[in-house]
């Protein structure tokens, strides 16, 4: 991961939660949890995206971090790139800087990180 100090690891609902946490506590870091609509407590911002059945719709706290702080996503998949994208636009929204998107496995064909722009992204495995 970047030079950059990293202030938290996000895992993406749901199975990013299974590597985030590891990651963060590992790294001796904070973990911030990106959820499906609805499930969190207290304010928060939203941001939907398409699937390939349907769209969905992530959230996080409006007070998870603080405007400046430095986050890592991360999430067990990348297909299409909807879900990191949205996870990038609300952390964006919070003003974090997102300074590495990164994934178990990553399905190529399907050119998913292509929406994630100029955010610099990683998978251990790829797929066509």
């Amino acid at each position: 991961m970047h030079g950059s100090r990293i202030d938290y690891i996000a895992g993406l609902d749901s199975r990013g939660f299974l590597f985030g946490p590891s990651l963060a506590q590992e790294l001796g870091l904070g973990c911030l949890l990106i959820r499906k609509r609805g499930k969190l407590p207290g304010p928060t911002v939203w941001a939907s995206y398409a699937l390939e059945y349907g769209k969905a719709e992530l959230e996080i706290q409006r007070d998870a971090l603080e405007p400046g702080q430095k986050v890592v996503v991360v999430d067990d998949l990348l297909a299409t790139g909807g879900t990191m994208h949205a996870a990038c636009e609300l952390l964006g929204r919070l003003q974090a800087e997102v300074l590495e998107c990164v994934s178990l496995v990553e399905l190529t064909s399907l050119q998913g990180r292509e929406k994630l722009g100029s955010v610099p992204f990683f998978s251990l495995l790829q797929y066509d």
